[in-house]
């Protein structure tokens, strides 16, 4: 038998920062691997020279798109991974059709997401910032007007979305005996009794939540679903976390209200990105800002394609895999 042939997209630069050393024996166990040796992205054409015999094919960030194409000189292709986030339109429609498995690394990523969106649910309550800024900046001690802290347990937290990333939200919020209130028209009634969560309408909860996190997809039904509406009705000392797509909101909306200073935000995605300098945002001191980095870790990065060739192992093992991203299931991700 011929031996398996193993195609690695993802280049050098990149490979860097997501290809550990256990990934690279795991994958050389499993056949022949033809490494992207070079400091950018293979074209597609590049692909269409490279495919042909490739039973594995391993993407990332920037990768080409597989293609009918592609798939027309791929016949032995049994399985794609892709190292990074969304898998929308990574495999064409033909690929799924054909039976070929899809693998996606985004639940690696939601978890750094997840423990993101729960640090700044702890730091919103507590305001460290502000504490800092006295103590170093204006090199005082306590603020005038006293401490301001809240805790975080028993808080009305909003969900917006029971995505990967919010329902490991969910999960990690279980410590703090908080009210958790979803809004997801995709979550069972079950599937919310067996999440400990309830489920409301979206305008519901922003208007009740003290605490609301933003973890919806981007799809057709999702483009700006969070309206000035949403945002006028937030409850004055509340606060919003954003870490999903500025896709799903209102910006300008979220703006406005945001410069009454009625409530607080975390955010880390914008529209657009790189947010400029000049943005009104960067000058609001009731919101953090951070340049989308909320699912960057250098532990979960370095174990993106380890992950992706534990279950390319798993496959030729015929044993359950982790990653696998159903085609029914692609009009709803992320």
């Amino acid at each position: 038998m011929a031996e398996r042939k193993i195609l690695y997209l993802p280049p050098v630069g990149l490979s860097k920062e997501i290809l550990s050393s256990d990934a690279m024996a795991t994958l050389e166990s499993l056949g022949t691997v033809i490494w992207n040796e070079l400091d950018r992205n293979y074209t597609g054409d590049e692909l269409l020279e490279l495919i042909p015999g490739a039973a594995v094919v391993i993407t990332s960030w920037g990768s080409p798109h597989i293609t009918e194409a592609h798939l027309a000189e791929a016949a032995d292709l049994q399985i794609v991974g892709h190292a990074a986030g969304s898998v929308k339109n990574r495999l064409a429609a033909a690929g799924h059709e054909r039976g070929i498995v899809l693998l996606s690394a985004a639940d690696v990523i939601a978890e750094s997401v997840a423990e993101y969106t729960l640090w700044a649910m702890l730091s919103g309550q507590r305001d460290p910032f502000r504490y800092e800024r006295i103590m170093k900046t204006e090199r005082g001690w306590r603020p005038a007007h006293g401490f301001i802290s809240h805790c975080l347990y028993a808080k009305t937290v909003g969900i917006v979305s029971a995505s990967m990333v919010g329902r490991r939200v969910i999960g990690l919020l279980k410590p703090f005996g908080c009210d958790v209130m979803v809004y997801d028209p995709y979550l069972s009634q079950e599937d919310a009794q067996l999440s400990g969560v309830r489920r409301v309408a979206l305008a519901e909860l922003f208007a009740r939540a003290d605490i609301i996190s933003v973890h919806a997809p981007i799809t057709p039904e999702t483009r700006h679903m969070i309206t000035r509406a949403h945002f006028q009705s937030i409850r004055d000392g509340a606060l919003f976390i954003h870490t999903a797509r500025a896709w799903v909101l209102d910006q300008n909306a979220m703006l406005a209200e945001l410069q009454k200073n009625r409530f607080n935000a975390f955010i880390d995605v914008f529209d657009p990105e790189p947010l400029p300098a000049d943005h009104p945002l960067r000058d609001l001191d009731n919101v953090f800002l951070s340049p989308h980095i909320s699912g960057y870790t250098a532990e979960n990065r370095l174990r993106l394609v380890e992950e992706i060739a534990r279950d390319i192992q798993r496959f030729f093992n015929n044993e359950p895999m982790r990653l696998v991203v159903s085609y029914e299931r692609l009009p709803i991700m992320a």
